[in-house]
């Protein structure tokens, strides 16, 4: 990891991560909406967030960056799962767990004190939710709904919502969700088939095998032409890593994890609360 200064030239796209990067209770601060603001119209750098929130629930966040229903502008869901042009959200890339391993997880799930998410396009779907998760759902005014104890999860997978991938929650359980991975990572009906990484310290997220926001910063840059040394990226957690791996110059805002610090190029002072985006765009980018 090296502090470096110097101005990056060339850059055409950052990538950013949003829930203890971007956003501060729920929203983008005047100080970080302004400093991207700033860049793409003077720089004509594109901001795209690459985040683990599905595609309605980033409408928000889209809107208050002016970007929502633009053409030529692009946003990443679903750590990964999901790419889409702004416009009329339209789907570019999406990617979903194979049906048989929602079963097996699921099961798996329901030997664990957690409670589990099923994650769709439109909505999420809460299967013995905490209080405190629905609160945080109620919070990011996100769609929802809460699963019966004896729900048909043929007919969800079945519906009409198209449901990409799942995630085990608790709160403020980082070790215990982590033993959860290590079970998921060495067991041979999962793991040549799904990966996993924890976020936020209470969710254990689970994609389909090579699935991740890495490998969509790739694809999205092949598909709009731009080499990986003209691009950067600013996150904060564990599944950020294969991001900031596959941009040309990565940072980590002041309180990541200690992994995600060790392998950026820059180390934000500020935390996301005091504006690390805005930090990073002005000392690199204007």
């Amino acid at each position: 990891m090296e502090n470096n200064q110097k101005k990056k030239e060339n850059i055409q796209i950052l990538f950013c991560d949003v829930d203890e990067t971007l956003v501060v209770k729920n929203e983008v601060p005047e100080m970080n909406r302004k400093a991207i603001e700033k860049m793409r119209k003077e720089k004509n750098i594109k901001f795209v967030i690459a985040t683990g929130r599905s595609v309605t629930l980033s409408e928000k966040i889209i809107k208050e960056l002016d970007l929502y229903d633009k053409e030529n502008e692009y946003s990443i869901c679903g750590s990964g799962s999901v790419i889409y042009e702004n416009k009329n959200n339209k789907i570019l890339y999406v990617k979903q767990l194979k049906e048989d391993l929602f079963y097996k997880l699921f099961e798996l799930g329901k030997k664990f004190e957690i409670f589990i998410l099923f994650i769709g396009l439109e909505y999420f779907y809460l299967y013995k939710p905490s209080e405190t998760e629905i609160k945080r759902r109620n919070f990011e005014k996100c769609k929802y709904k809460i699963l019966d104890d004896d729900f048909d999860l043929t007919k969800l997978l079945k519906g009409e919502d198209k449901i990409i991938r799942i995630c085990f929650g608790k709160e403020n359980a980082f070790d215990y969700l982590l033993n959860i991975q290590k079970q998921i990572e060495e067991n041979e009906d999962y793991k040549d088939y799904a990966d996993c990484f924890i976020s936020s310290n209470q969710y254990l997220e689970i994609n389909p095998k090579g699935v991740n926001k890495g490998e969509a910063v790739k694809w999205l840059c092949q598909y709009l032409n731009v080499k990986k040394e003209n691009t950067m990226a600013i996150g904060d957690s564990y599944n950020d890593t294969s991001m900031i791996e596959n941009v040309g110059f990565g940072c980590a805002v002041a309180g990541a994890n200690e992994g995600l610090k060790k392998i950026s190029q820059y180390v934000c002072e500020k935390d996301y609360t005091e504006g690390a985006v805005k930090e990073v765009i002005e000392k690199f980018l204007l």
